[in-house]
């Protein structure tokens, strides 16, 4: 994304209404999904190279118990290629082979850095494709971390759908990424996110140092009906707990730390807003890191309401506007 001239009455708006923002957290979605390829060590090192504070990533694990890098529990047919340049062959949902059914090594002959998966949305330039680049595991991007001697937290989500088998098991799966991070010597620098949180609790039971970010979409706290919660939010009823992303937060304050909603639910007076300022969450002792937020318009209105941090497919964008208003990468 081209760096954009910010609107001077906006920048004065901003300065003068905002909640005293000194600092911000600024997460590279898929690494820096609309510049590099996502989820891909090029894509990871851009990222720090950009000075982002956080690479928010997505993991998935292979027949052969090795966590991978990547966004669906599947090889995405828009995302990657054949070894031979050729592309994948769907099943007949439309999918490419799942990981959990891959050994690594049949993981790394798919080519994932030769595709745009959306020109329209993903503009080249500045999005870069790199050819033949393979999927990453995640020791491969801790590897590259301490190559670089990089300082960036990573916010790693786990991909577990609870209401399809598609993964491996899903205690067998949590276990097997907190091995990776205990082992990684970067505990500390690393949280664990997942839109199921029950995998969140597991998580927590492992290993209750581990930090966890509970996110929600537009439509995943909705319950089924009034006796049965919505699947995601790990036995919680939406609408018994209070009707409100505090109420369900609360509910939840064993296993998570840090609410990361999508980025309407948390602006008073848009149609998804869920009855909970980003100061009340706050307050209750969350940080609230909305995703995906890629129009400076949107950041700038998160940022007036007091945000810990946002998720971007443009953190170059992001950090641009944060220049802009004298406001620190944190």
């Amino acid at each position: 994304m081209k760096k954009q001239t910010i609107p001077i009455l906006l920048i004065l708006s901003l300065l003068t209404t905002s909640c005293e923002v000194q600092s911000l957290d600024v997460q590279g979605h898929r690494g820096a999904r609309g510049l590099r390829p996502e989820n891909m060590l090029s894509g990871f090192e851009y990222a720090m190279d950009l000075n982002v504070t956080t690479i928010e990533l997505d993991v998935a694990v292979t027949r052969d118990r090795h966590v991978v890098v990547t966004h669906n529990p599947y090889v995405h047919i828009k995302l990657c290629l054949n070894k031979d340049g050729s592309s994948i062959r769907p099943d007949t949902l439309g999918l490419g082979p799942f990981i959990r059914d891959l050994t690594l090594a049949e993981v790394l002959t798919y080519d994932c850095g030769s595709l745009n998966p959306d020109p329209s949305r993903f503009s080249e330039p500045p999005r870069i494709n790199i050819p033949g680049e393979r999927m990453p595991t995640l020791i491969d991007l801790f590897d590259l971390i301490r190559e670089k001697g990089s300082q960036v937290n990573l916010n790693i989500e786990m991909k577990i759908d609870p209401r399809y088998d598609i993964t491996i098991p899903e205690h067998e799966f949590v276990k097997t990424v907190v091995d990776v991070v205990q082992k990684s010597g970067m505990k500390n620098r690393i949280n664990l996110q997942s839109f199921n949180w029950r995998t969140l609790e597991i998580a927590k039971n492992i290993d209750p140092e581990i930090k966890t970010a509970g996110l929600l979409g537009e439509n995943s706290f909705k319950s089924i009906s009034d006796s049965v919660p919505s699947p995601w939010l790990n036995g919680i009823n939406f609408e018994d707990a209070g009707g409100s992303a505090l109420d369900i937060l609360n509910e939840a304050k064993s296993f998570i730390d840090i609410f990361s909603p999508a980025w309407r639910l948390v602006v008073p007076g848009d149609s998804l807003y869920l009855n909970s300022t980003v100061q009340e969450i706050q307050n209750a002792g969350f940080p609230v890191i909305p995703w995906t937020v890629n129009q400076q318009k949107e950041m700038a209105t998160l940022i007036d309401l007091g945000v810990d941090g946002i998720i971007t497919d443009y953190p170059d964008s992001l950090i641009f506007l944060l220049d802009e208003l004298g406001i620190n990468v944190r």
